[in-house]
């Protein structure tokens, strides 16, 4: 059985004193794949960056148990450092991974051609950032994956390395989850669905 790593109980949250989620009872486990849909101002964002421990609003007394799962996000918004170069990004950001640099170079490979690894990130595309993002997620295997608005700014190519990813992390019993408008059909792949339209 899957280890519940995030369970809520009227979970709230807002901005000062905006309501912006409430009295939500949510469940995530271990080795399961979620897609929080919504519209906009439904909370998406709200919600995903609660649960990868990166939200900076009000929490309203809110009932909610954690485990120590290592989690980490890829936002609406570059995360990486624009003045250093994609391998100086990868070294920075993957200290803990026990692989090897040339193992790791090999994994940035599948997403941007090894040309790219002594440019810095400030010269690439949005495209080519959140590919480079990809990689380094890969080699870092977290626990749990968060992903707000996944499909921004990739292109069909892109969107299949996501799912590679995605499917990859699945079969190594990682989580997934994914925060959009609508629902990501990725064949194969299985998700519970957290619908917020469902709590307006």
């Amino acid at each position: 059985m899957s280890e519940i790593f995030f369970k809520s109980t009227n979970l709230t949250l807002g901005y000062s004193n905006q309501v912006v989620l409430s009295n939500l009872n949510l469940e995530f486990s271990e080795k399961n794949n979620y897609q929080i849909i919504g519209r906009n101002g439904a909370g998406k964002s709200t919600l995903i960056n609660f649960i990868s421990l990166n939200f900076d609003g009000t929490d309203f007394n809110s009932e909610v148990t954690r485990t120590k799962s290592n989690i980490d996000q890829i936002s609406p918004y570059a995360t990486l450092i624009m003045e250093l170069t994609f391998l100086e990004n990868i070294k920075y950001f993957t200290t803990k991974s026990e692989m090897s640099l040339e193992e790791k170079i090999a994994i940035s490979n599948n997403y941007l051609p090894e040309i790219y690894l002594d440019e810095k990130v400030k010269s690439f595309s949005s495209g080519m950032i959140r590919r480079a993002e990809l990689s380094i997620i890969e080699i870092k295997e977290p626990a749990v994956l968060c992903i707000d608005e996944p499909l921004n700014f990739l292109d069909s190519e892109g969107v299949d390395l996501l799912k590679k990813l995605i499917d990859k992390r699945s079969k190594h019993q990682k989580s997934n989850i994914l925060s959009t408008q609508e629902l990501i059909d990725f064949q194969g792949i299985k998700f519970e669905v957290i619908d917020l339209n469902e709590h307006e």
